[in-house]
């Protein structure tokens, strides 16, 4: 993709000390990073794929007078077949520590949670429905005399109806919707819970721990301390990387699928059985692509995962052997958000062919989000890649395309997120870009301008911002910003500040249309007075 006046803009110069930078352990500590859910998002910026391999050499080039990590050994830039003994990992997702550390990025020790938004299903954990929380709340979890290490929470998963925590001990709770089993309780017959329940989670080894969660529409998943993958929910799409959806028969016109109300560990991943790499060739009767597992499948350990609507990305943990790290999608393929070239469901975690060769042997994957059905992928050098369709115009992204836009005008990108209808990247320049469909100016672009971009375009407000992390929801957005010089202080001046007057006007709104009355309230519900009522 190309687009014109992307150049370099900020006070900021390319050797400001990041702290997000890019590297393994970086992706393998990320907090849950986007809250992903709502209506179907409809397209993709323009970008032809006939242009990516131009792109992508050129790109290494025009960057090479940015600053960034220096690899001692190249990532052996070799096909999954081609070895046949398993991979030692150097760097698996470890659990936090007490305190502060800088062995991990900023964000994961989060100490306390704090929720607001849409609470119908009691998804905030507080007790009680309502139809809006609209000031940031504080989350609790487990009894307050049990070890529950409530008050430290390192992870969070957000979705479309329910939330997951995750604290320093490793124990994960669920609150919200469950019809579908994703909170992960092991009660079939719970379609909702209102405070915040302990998942259950059936682990395959003894010393491990949960250390990071994410949640889609009606899919959980979590990773744990050894790098492997546990998932519950639905499996209407293969989201649950069991390589079946279950389908059955309830009624007439009505199926039903075989999906799971506990946290399983998923351990076989696959690769196209086609060593043409023909994607079109070797398909079965529903148009899926025959895939092979692995060569020592169960061995495969990932440092990051990340859920979109109905459709999941992982990221592999680097190698002792300084093999690239593979990505791997699965569950729903519409519009391409998989990056395997067609519009199919994949039931297992497939490899991505295109992230092995040796265009990434020294810019190999480190970060991936999903939207709602996109794909975006961050390498160590900080291009960026993405897959599938977000704008309610234009064709379908099929497999991972650079954007040049961001890449071959020197931006090295430190921070990426997806949301219903949007994407965002923000530089170690202290640039933010973001393009896609903001209604409800979830972009970003400010008053008068306009709601939506087929390309990246700048966010004005956040210009010299050193964004260190963000999350994209469904007309909404998040932003973490790194306040620690004199640069920092003089950047977040600009920016106006929100307090909770400001949402006063909100809750009036709230109110009015409930007309006082419903289900539906803003605090817990008030108790019910004892004995007879009075008399008028």
């Amino acid at each position: 993709m190309t687009c014109q006046g992307m150049g370099v803009r900020s006070s900021r110069s390319n050797t400001t000390n990041n702290t997000n930078n890019a590297t393994g352990d970086d992706a393998a500590g990320m907090a849950a990073m986007s809250s992903v859910w709502g209506d179907w998002m409809n397209e993709e910026m323009t970008m032809t794929s006939s242009n990516n391999n131009n792109t992508a050499a050129a790109t290494d080039s025009n960057n090479a007078n940015v600053k960034s990590e220096p690899a001692p050994t190249a990532p052996t830039a070799t096909a999954a077949a081609s070895s046949t003994e398993p991979r030692s990992y150097t760097t698996l997702p470890l659990a936090p520590s007490s305190s502060s550390s800088t062995n991990h990025p900023p964000g994961i020790l989060l100490q306390t949670a704090y929720g607001w938004g849409r609470n119908e299903n009691g998804q905030l954990g507080l007790g009680y429905t309502s139809g809006c929380v609209p000031v940031p709340t504080l989350l609790s979890v487990g009894d307050v005399n049990d070890d529950s290490d409530g008050s430290s929470i390192v992870s969070a998963g957000v979705g479309k109806y329910h939330t997951l925590l995750v604290t320093q001990s490793g124990t994960v709770y669920g609150s919200g919707g469950n019809k579908c089993g994703q909170l992960g309780v092991n009660n079939e017959k719970l379609d909702m819970c209102d405070k915040f329940r302990k998942c259950v989670v059936e682990y395959s080894d003894d010393d491990e721990t949960i250390v990071h969660a994410s949640c889609g529409e009606n899919i959980s998943a979590l990773l744990s301390s050894k790098g492997n993958l546990y998932t519950a929910g639905s499996s209407e799409w293969g989201q649950l990387a069991n390589g079946e959806t279950g389908e059955y028969i309830i009624s007439a016109g009505k199926l039903g699928y075989a999906n799971c109300t506990k946290f399983l560990r998923r351990s076989v991943f696959v690769e196209a059985d086609n060593p043409n790499n023909n994607e079109s060739n070797k398909t079965d009767g529903n148009g899926r692509v025959k895939c092979v597992p692995l060569p020592n499948t169960n061995s495969i350990k990932l440092a990051t995962v990340s859920c979109g609507r109905n459709h999941l990305i992982a990221i592999e943990a680097p190698s002792a052997r300084n093999e690239v790290p593979r990505v791997f999608t699965w569950g729903c393929g519409d519009y391409g958000c998989l990056g395997h070239v067609i519009q199919a469901d994949e039931y297992l975690p497939r490899m991505i062919s295109s992230f092995t060769g040796p265009l990434f042997a020294n810019n190999h994957p480190v970060e991936c989000v999903a939207g709602s059905n996109c794909s975006v992928i961050r390498t160590k050098n900080g291009h960026v890649y993405y897959m599938g369709k977000h704008r309610s115009v234009g064709e379908a992204t099929m497999r991972p395309t650079l954007i040049d836009a961001l890449a071959n005008n020197g931006h090295v990108v430190t921070c990426i997120g997806a949301g219903s209808m949007t994407v965002f990247c923000s530089t170690a320049n202290g640039v933010t870009v973001s393009w896609g469909n903001g209604a409800h100016g979830e972009l970003g672009y400010g008053k008068g301008e306009n709601k939506s971009s087929s390309k990246p375009k700048f966010v004005n407000g956040l210009d010299s911002c050193m964004v260190t992390s963000l999350a994209c929801g469904m007309g909404h957005t998040l932003f973490l910003v790194q306040d620690k010089d004199g640069d920092d202080k003089e950047a977040i001046k600009k920016i106006p500040k929100l307090d909770e007057s400001d949402a006063s006007d909100v809750i009036e709104q709230l109110k009015s249309k409930r007309g006082g009355g419903g289900g539906d309230q803003d605090g817990p519900p008030k108790k019910k007075a004892k004995g007879r009522p009075k008399k008028g």
